[in-house]
Order: C-alpha cells, then structure tokens, then sequence
C-alpha cells in the first residue's frame, strides 16, 4: 500500500459549538484535507504546541514526551491504517534503541505526540479518499468548491455512515451560504 505523508493544516473551534474543536489534516501534495473532531484538552495541546505557546501546567502530551526521552524511546511515526466505523484506526511506532514496538492510540493524541517527537504521520490513499474533502485553491474552505445540490448530497452521506465530524463541517458551509 502506498502511504501518503499528511501535515496538520490548522486546528479551529466550532462557531456553534464551543466545546468542538476541528483538527485539519492534509496530504503533501495531495487534493484532499480531512476534518477530525477532537476533545477541548488534544485541541488545546496541539494548538499550544503549534503557536509555541507555554501552560502553567504541562500538557499530558509533553510529560509523555519528557518520561519518554528519559527511557530513550522514539516515537519514529504515526500511521493512520483504517478509518471503520467512524473512528480512526492509528498506530504510532516507536523505538527504544533496541526493539521497535507499536502501539494502538486514538488520532488526536497521536497528532500531538507527532508533533512534539517531529515525526511523520502517514495514512493511505484509501483512508484519505474515504474520509477526505477535495480542496479547491482555496485551503481556507475546502468545500468552497461544491455547489449547495452537491454539499446536501455530501452531507446525506456523512450522516448515512455516520461521519459526524464530516457532517458538521458540511452543516456549517451550507449554514454559511444561506
């Protein structure tokens, strides 16, 4: 299988709903981003680390950094393997100077653990296509290239596989065109 090399586009809060965050992630060189929901706390740790901001507390993520730089382990990659029923399935792969071991963890953490061990996040071609938008030029507003007939067929369509995070972003495009 091929895998494709994905980069986290942005992180935004919901206008609707405060408590939903949205994670962007985008393949390089690739036509498609996916919309993740993620928690307030993975969202708050991802954009920290992304604006190189400081907590008064640590983030969960970056005590798991530091113990795991302390025993010398590497988390070498993130690999996002399958997309069933309406969650990710995504294995980080980590090295301790000795075996290579993986480990099942939900994306969002993963995202943020990527980041703080600047390693790549890899998907396939497959998940990419299933859960991914088409962007136009404008990577502001990936849906910014469907008209309102094909954005309600899209959204008929998250919500028959329950791709809820999909369904909203689709919601709040139609929402603001009216």
């Amino acid at each position: 299988m091929d895998r494709i090399r994905l980069v986290v586009k942005g992180i935004s809060g919901s206008q609707d709903k405060p408590e939903i965050y949205v994670l962007i992630l985008g393949g390089q060189g690739e036509n498609h981003v996916f919309p993740v929901v993620v928690g307030f706390y993975e969202a708050q740790s991802i954009a920290f680390y992304l604006e190189n901001s400081t907590s008064k507390r640590p983030f969960i993520h970056d005590v798991f950094f530091d113990i795991a730089r302390f025993c010398n382990i590497e988390i070498l990659e993130v690999y996002i393997k399958d997309f069933k029923d309406s969650n990710f399935c995504v294995e980080i792969l980590c090295f301790n100077g000795k075996q290579y071991i993986k480990f099942d963890m939900r994306l969002s953490d993963a995202v943020a653990l990527a980041l703080r061990f600047k390693c790549p996040i890899f998907t396939t071609k497959e998940v990419l296509t299933m859960v991914g938008v088409n962007v136009s030029p404008d990577i502001n507003n990936p849906l910014g290239q469907f008209c309102m007939e094909e954005l309600l067929n899209k959204l008929n369509e998250a919500v028959k596989s329950e791709n809820y995070e999909m369904a909203i972003t689709i919601r709040n495009e139609i929402k603001s065109r009216k």
